[in-house]
């Protein structure tokens, strides 16, 4: 996994915790406007996804404090793409609302994501649940926290008795992967459908195994990648690579089922 980063590459723990204010401070403005109606204002992006004030205002709100802060650090936004120098080797990864149906709908899993990549690899991932109020905290080395709370993933180590969770059913067939979902049904405990970061949530709580995520983003893996691997779990795509940079999507997991959730789904291409 790329170079060693420090965390006084963004100025140390100040740093870190500046950012994680204007985080909070960023979800708060988000959650007044999850109650004060913004899911009735939601507009369709050409790709027909949703789009909604929280979105937009989050966005921007992150997107100033990081060039305000880092000019010299690259940044990519869901709504906004990429801006910024490209050859720092940094680069801000910013969701700004996950879970965006979920807000629409009133379902108080949605979150701010933001992760930091350092030559490509994400080293820092901060995942904030407003409505849960929930605040997820990790950087490469240092381990992974909930509200304070060092997290570790859990200790199941068979395919009869792992707990699986998925994002929209689909994910699935719009990648051409329909055919996991039976052999997921037939091969693991249970699975539960758990979107977006939730799913991430519950893996770092030792709720589920591991989560499948097909087709996403960057913006939506970065900070879940550094707060698995901190929690002591296993990211990678769907072949098995260290990378968050993969179309087709990514498996995380305990690390200990995830050799074997890898043999049973096959290769991205076996499933068509």
């Amino acid at each position: 996994m790329g170079g060693q980063f420090q965390l006084e590459q963004i100025g140390g723990r100040p740093a870190l915790g500046a950012l994680i204010n204007e985080v909070l401070e960023a979800g708060q403005d988000a959650l007044a406007l999850y109650r004060g109606g913004a899911a009735n204002r939601t507009k369709k992006k050409p790709d027909r996804s949703p789009v909604t004030e929280a979105d937009q205002a989050v966005e921007r709100r992150l997107r100033k404090y990081f060039s305000e802060r880092y000019p010299e650090i690259g940044f990519l936004g869901e709504e906004t793409g990429a801006s910024g120098p490209e050859d720092s080797g940094l680069r801000w990864v910013v969701d700004p609302i996950d879970g965006t149906r979920a807000f629409i709908r009133g379902i108080p899993t949605w979150a701010i994501l933001v992760g930091l990549e350092f030559e490509g690899e994400p080293v820092l991932g901060v995942a904030y649940m407003p409505a849960a109020d929930d605040l997820f905290v990790a950087s490469r080395g240092r381990g992974a926290f909930c509200n304070g709370r060092p997290l570790s993933v859990s200790s199941v180590d068979t395919l009869e008795d792992c707990v699986v969770t998925h994002g929209a059913l689909a994910q699935f067939t719009d990648m051409n992967l329909g055919p996991w979902l039976p052999r997921l049904g037939r091969s693991t405990y249970t699975q539960r459908g758990f979107a977006d970061f939730d799913g991430y949530r519950q893996l770092l709580l030792g709720r589920v195994d591991a989560m499948i995520d097909p087709g996403v983003a960057p913006w939506d893996v970065c900070a879940a990648a550094v707060l698995v691997r901190e929690a002591g779990g296993t990211f990678t795509s769907f072949e098995g690579e260290d990378t968050i940079h993969d179309g087709t999507g990514f498996l995380a997991s305990n690390g200990a089922v995830h050799g074997a959730l890898l043999e049973l789904l096959g290769r991205p291409t076996d499933a068509a």
